[in-house]
């Protein structure tokens, strides 16, 4: 399984793992989604850390789960999604981001993937 994102121009392609759970190992795309989540925002903080200052940065995905657990709208349900959400809102709660959810074809980190 592959997880994208995509900064300016620079495009990331990064391999994912199973996520490892007590049932056995589980791979399905909103695992995907928040490694290529957690990527980017580990990718911004050291960005920020190269920099010595804090940009403001727009995080857009197409997907609804992700970024709508992110705003807040959405409660995160499937523990084994829990310790993924947890990653990622402890990195962006260090950086000026904002979530915005777009259509796929509009994604251009998902059509690295297809």
């Amino acid at each position: 399984m592959k997880a994208a994102f995509v900064i300016g121009d620079q495009e990331f392609v990064r391999d994912v793992r199973d996520l490892q759970t007590r049932d056995g190992p589980m791979r399905s795309n909103n695992i995907a989604e928040y490694h290529g989540l957690i990527f980017l925002l580990r990718h911004l903080r050291d960005l920020d850390r190269e920099r010595g200052s804090k940009g403001a940065y727009l995080i857009c995905g197409d997907s609804q789960l992700v970024i709508r657990q992110m705003r807040g709208e959405y409660r995160v349900r499937t523990s084994h999604l829990l310790p993924l959400y947890e990653e990622a809102l402890r990195l962006s709660s260090g950086l000026d981001v904002e979530f915005r959810e777009v259509p796929r074809k509009q994604n251009r980190a998902g059509r690295l993937l297809e």
